[in-house]
């Protein structure tokens, strides 16, 4: 493929990108109904997707400053999100992780999601549900192969 071509494609993946955004996955949509606020749902999906980390970490990730992320892991410590504790290896560090509570509230939050797109797709005739099927499955595959 072409320089161009892959230009072309790249400028298409990104389209998109916003497509499915603005769509499916608008931010702001998906959290308005949220009991906490979108930092804290940033911190307990870094923390479901990367496991249990140290504060300084979390924070370096998720582009939070230090002061900052203590009032969000204190409010989600209180709210029996995540558990806070000194790193075996190293008593200087503070570790956190998600609870059984953070799990099951992340399982109910996928399901309203994936429910909130059933119903987007819903109006699709059952031809465009089917190409919709099969390009999804196509692109997914495709996407895992990406580095």
């Amino acid at each position: 493929m072409s320089t161009t071509e892959l230009n072309k494609l790249s400028g298409d993946l990104y389209s998109l990108m916003l497509y499915l955004h603005r769509k499916f996955f608008n931010p702001s949509e998906i959290t308005k109904n949220l009991p906490i606020p979108p930092s804290h749902i940033k911190v307990i999906i870094h923390l479901a997707h990367h496991g249990a980390c140290s504060i300084s970490e979390a924070a370096k990730n998720l582009t939070i400053s230090k002061p900052n992320m203590t009032p969000i892991i204190d409010k989600l410590i209180s709210e029996g999100m995540v558990t806070r504790y000194n790193d075996p290896n190293d008593r200087r560090i503070l570790r956190i992780e998600l609870t059984e509570k953070a799990h099951e509230f992340i399982k109910e939050q996928e399901e309203a999601i994936k429910n909130n797109l059933a119903q987007k797709i819903s109006s699709l005739d059952s031809k465009d549900l089917e190409a919709l099927n099969t390009h999804v499955r196509g692109i997914t595959d495709i996407i895992l192969k990406v580095d």
